[in-house]
């Protein structure tokens, strides 16, 4: 840099300062015609030369700390926790689309009488960036393999890619969980989870016992809670359910459906129900061990008010597109927008209005805070249960 340059610079650097931003631009041009270098160059120069200044004594703002009011108080923070816990502890994206839905039940259940009016209209308006930035403070709370080569398999055949093409409601993948505690000798409960692919609908019962008897209870008190037709179910190779869904196929009367099976020790198969198993049954009722009448009850009464929570209330977001780079790994995955089951059985084309009208009739009568008080009670009953058998065996 010349003597010129550097006089130019630092006179000019004087004014770039104070500068406005149109100023700037003028200041940056004259002094690149003059210099002939870029204007990145120039800026690089006055930012040098503006930290070799003196530096001004600046005056402590009067009302103390500067900078962006805050938007969102302890008040909406305690209404969108409220929210928050009452589905069941989601992620931020999948709460947004029902966070004004959420915080209408949490007022018909007069859960919020201690708020504001306007607080809560304003937790209503809440932007996503903002709802996720406040949830992330809040604390978070053997394989079976079926025998030889029976007459059932060659029956029923294999689809490996079952999920992938259930474009519409009716294709319903099927597993059973185990509640033996670790102990899989004599008779214990089972759980039958039964996931609609396309809506994310979800029913659940139990029985004591994984024979024909068992799986033929659980099918029946299933059937209830799945009330739009279905066109094929998807189970494991158990032979229980297997041979179950047959016979059913074949009875006359009976409507017609198609039944296909994963493959053996393929549990990928089968992935829409498996991850609902751990998500569902496990979280929601632990690995304890299930071996009598009453306990089997109130499995069945906590899958009943569960299974209304889950597909009116609790909204899932379905994978849309897998983005695979050039070493063939899934770099990114994206999502639709979060709904519940019963937004989706409500849009869909394929469900008949008869079943649509039943679905609004019964989700008018619904109010979450109710149907969350009475899961937790009937939790604590079951666990209750678990706690006095091993006090009665010790």
């Amino acid at each position: 840099m010349t003597s010129f340059d550097m006089e130019l610079t630092q006179k000019q650097a004087k004014e770039y300062q104070g500068a406005s931003r149109k100023q700037k631009g003028r200041i940056l041009t004259q002094y690149c015609s003059l210099t002939g270098v870029t204007r990145n160059l120039a800026s690089k120069r006055f930012q040098k030369a503006v930290k070799n200044f003196k530096p001004r004594v600046l005056q402590k703002s009067p009302r103390g700390k500067g900078g962006r009011k805050t938007k969102y108080t302890r008040v909406h923070k305690a209404i969108i926790r409220k929210a928050w816990e009452l589905s069941g502890e989601i992620c931020g994206e999948r709460l947004y689309p029902v966070l004004g839905e959420y915080i209408l039940e949490l007022e018909k259940g007069k859960a919020l009488r201690a708020h504001e009016r306007k607080a809560t209209k304003e937790a209503k308006a809440i932007s996503e960036r903002s709802l996720k930035r406040i949830i992330a403070e809040f604390p978070k709370t053997g394989k079976k393999h079926h025998q030889g080569n029976a007459s059932i398999y060659k029956a029923i055949p294999i689809n490996a890619h079952f999920g992938k093409n259930a474009n519409h409601p009716g294709y319903v993948e099927v597993d059973y969980v185990e509640h033996n505690g670790g102990n899989s000798d004599g008779c214990f409960a089972n759980t039958g989870c039964y996931v609609d692919v396309h809506l994310g609908w979800i029913a659940r019962a139990a029985a004591l016992g994984k024979g024909m008897e068992a799986v033929g209870a659980i099918h029946c008190q299933v059937a209830k809670r799945i009330l739009h037709e279905i066109y094929e179910y998807h189970p494991d190779n158990a032979k229980p359910i297997l041979k179950l869904l047959l016979e059913r196929q074949l009875h006359r009367g009976q409507k017609h459906y198609a039944i296909s099976r994963s493959r053996p020790y393929h549990k990928e198969d089968n992935g829409h129900v498996e991850q609902k198993n751990g998500d569902k049954v496990r979280k929601l009722v632990g690995y304890h061990r299930y071996d009598q009448k009453e306990q089997v009850e109130l499995l069945n009464r906590l899958y009943e008010v569960e299974d209304t929570i889950s597909n009116f209330f609790i909204p899932s977001q379905k994978l849309i597109e897998k983005i695979i780079d050039e070493k063939g790994r899934v770099a990114s995955r994206k999502h639709d927008r979060a709904q519940t089951a019963y937004a989706r059985l409500m849009s869909s084309p394929e469900v008949e209005g008869r079943v649509k009208k039943r679905m609004f009739e019964t989700r008018e009568r619904l109010n979450l805070v109710t149907l969350r008080g009475r899961s937790d009670e009937l939790q604590k009953q079951l666990f209750a249960t678990v706690v006095s058998r091993k006090n009665i065996m010790a």
